[in-house]
């Protein structure tokens, strides 16, 4: 018995060692997948001009990358749950070195299309994996932190891929040799984007294998179908107002980068200032992300969701009627610092409110609510804006924002009180519903 506590010290110091290094490597990869992402998806539609295509046609290529992929998150979610995330990152970044070699190489549009269906399924692949890996791999009271550094080289990557672009496409790297494809501008972006795929596949071989407690990833029999599975996550107690606030937060930011422009041109800002504001509304959002971790010591996750946005609904309250540029530019570092903290603080609200073995089904279940809200909300803004005029877009987001801090504010972020749960399997675990409690311990 007297050794008891230097083995559990050393078990706890191994653990941590564990989740951490998995941490490390799993922004490696995220920061590799989106830079690439943004270094090559505006050069879709150039690949497509080169190959002659018509407007349609392009609509078509850009639609086999994000919607039929979409439809099947949930499904890539069950995937996710029965066999465990490892592999799966690992497969997601080689599904995508695939799709952008053969992108590269291609010289037709029915295989361009192809190709952008087999990215999209790797993309849907990898965001549903590496979602569930950051809330499955650590101790769960840092979870919303993990997810904020996630957000945050996120944001990185998406600042890092068209510098890239430009620093490929500027040296003139004619790597496309055998007289398939030219060495064209898209091509090149492709075949960069390949290599950082290609890389973060092998990076991914390096994560630890998950220490599990009897009830990490389970197996396919006696489980329920993917539509009965996605009932059964939104039914959970809780669910509901996680996924409603994670859909206002994507709807948000996505109206505000689609219709400020819109708005500036109708009261005369000039296309500079609209650029310059989107600008800084990024900006605000990734040091918000960088500080979010004070912000929760200090306020509880419920609050800082509910106070960001608050902040961002305000402030859209009171964007139409500033006319001072200043004002718009603090404006929009409030919007932004806002929208910017929804997105890591809805993830994790929904890993928190599910159990293990059914969390990446439920990070799918979010990622096909936000992107189908995606499709919807903007044309339905832009019926509203016809209607009731621009301004009235920037109140109904304001609205709803609003809204969404009420539900966050008064919905807790954990599943249970009392800390444990039922799981599909039928066997009991804690809340987390991992192989580490809280305090980085085995699971009992």
């Amino acid at each position: 018995m007297t050794s008891a506590g230097p083995i559990r010290q050393r078990l706890d110091g191994a653990l941590a060692a564990d989740w951490r290094r998995a941490f490390i490597i799993q922004l490696a990869i995220v920061f590799l997948q989106v830079t690439g992402q943004h270094a090559t998806r505006p050069t879709v539609t150039y690949r497509a001009l080169e190959l002659g295509a018509s407007t349609l046609e392009i609509g078509l290529v850009q639609s086999a990358f994000s919607l039929i992929p979409t439809l099947a998150a949930v499904a890539v979610g069950r995937w996710v749950d029965r066999k465990g995330e490892r592999a799966y990152i690992a497969i997601a970044m080689a599904i995508l070195t695939i799709g952008n070699l053969m992108a590269t190489y291609t010289d037709g549009l029915l295989l361009l299309g192809i190709s952008q269906l087999i990215s999209g399924m790797g993309q849907i692949l990898f965001l549903v994996t590496s979602q569930a890996l950051v809330a499955n791999y650590g101790p769960r009271e840092s979870r919303e932190v993990r997810y904020g550094h996630y957000a945050t080289v996120n944001s990185f990557g998406q600042l890092a891929g068209p510098a890239l672009a430009a620093l490929v496409i500027g040296s003139g790297l004619g790597l496309t040799g055998g007289g398939l494809v030219p060495p064209t501008t898209p091509t090149l972006a492709f075949l960069a984007n390949a290599l950082l795929t290609g890389t973060a596949a092998a990076i991914a071989l390096l994560l630890p294998r998950p220490r599990r407690d009897g009830d990490g990833a389970t197996s396919g029999s006696g489980q329920p179908g993917t539509l009965r599975m996605a009932r059964q996550v939104l039914r959970r107690q809780g669910m509901a107002p996680a996924m409603t606030v994670s859909i206002v937060v994507a709807s948000a930011v996505d109206v505000v980068i689609a219709y400020l422009p819109v708005y500036g041109e109708a009261v005369g800002l000039s296309v500079g200032l609209v650029g310059l504001l989107l600008s800084i509304r990024g900006i605000a959002g990734l040091v918000a992300r960088i500080f979010m971790a004070q912000l929760i010591r200090l306020l509880t996750r419920e609050r800082t969701l509910a106070l960001s946005m608050l902040v961002a609904g305000l402030g859209l309250i009171a964007l139409p009627f500033v006319t001072a540029q200043w004002l718009l530019v603090v404006l929009m570092v409030f919007i932004g610092a806002g929208l910017g903290l929804g997105a890591p603080m809805t993830i994790a609200w929904v890993a928190n409110r599910s159990p293990r073995s059914e969390r990446a089904t439920a990070l799918g279940v979010r990622i096909t609510g936000n992107r189908g809200a995606l499709l919807v909300v903007p044309s339905l803004m832009g019926a509203v804006a016809g209607a009731a005029g621009i301004m009235a877009i920037f109140l109904l987001l304001a609205g709803a924002l609003l809204g969404g801090a009420a539900l966050a504010s008064v919905t807790p972020f954990d599943a249970l009180a009392g800390g444990r749960e039922e799981t599909s399997g039928g066997g009991r675990q804690n809340a987390d519903g991992g192989g580490v409690d809280g305090e980085g311990h085995t699971g009992a």
